[in-house]
């Protein structure tokens, strides 16, 4: 049985976006805000608790997104799309999961990846687990 979330997708607002978060929301009935800034980020993260935030690290307000995130809180369920080269916790996969409780989605990733990730977030391990640095 399916259980609603909701979801802070912190990315561009572009096409790909907008259709990610509609069909979570359609397909999967969870309840999606799309923030494209940093302030905007600020301002519905600390005006709501969300159950996973889907984050661009490569956006150019990712990183300082994640880092406002984490000092608020360390273990927020999240989802992080990032490119081979890019970390966001250089200690590795298993540091990450169990420190941050963060996966990683390396695009490009087939939609029914995103949704195997925000459903089965507790189960599910990084595509990479394998190639982080530890």
């Amino acid at each position: 049985m399916n259980h609603s979330k909701k979801i802070l997708f912190i990315d561009e607002d572009n096409f790909q976006t907008e259709m990610r978060s509609q069909l979570l929301i359609d397909t999967r009935q969870h309840d999606v805000d799309v923030v494209d800034s940093f302030e905007e980020v600020v301002k519905f993260y600390e005006a709501d608790k969300y159950d996973i935030v889907i984050i661009d690290f490569s956006r150019d307000f990712g990183v300082a997104s994640l880092k406002h995130i984490d000092a608020i809180d360390p273990m927020q369920k999240m989802i992080t799309i990032s490119a081979d080269e890019e970390y966001s916790e250089q200690k590795g996969c298993d540091y990450c999961i169990a420190h941050h409780n963060r996966r990683r989605l390396v695009p490009p990733f087939p939609f029914p990846e995103l949704i195997r990730y925000v459903e089965n977030f507790e189960v599910t391990h990084c595509a990479l687990k394998n190639s982080f640095k530890v």
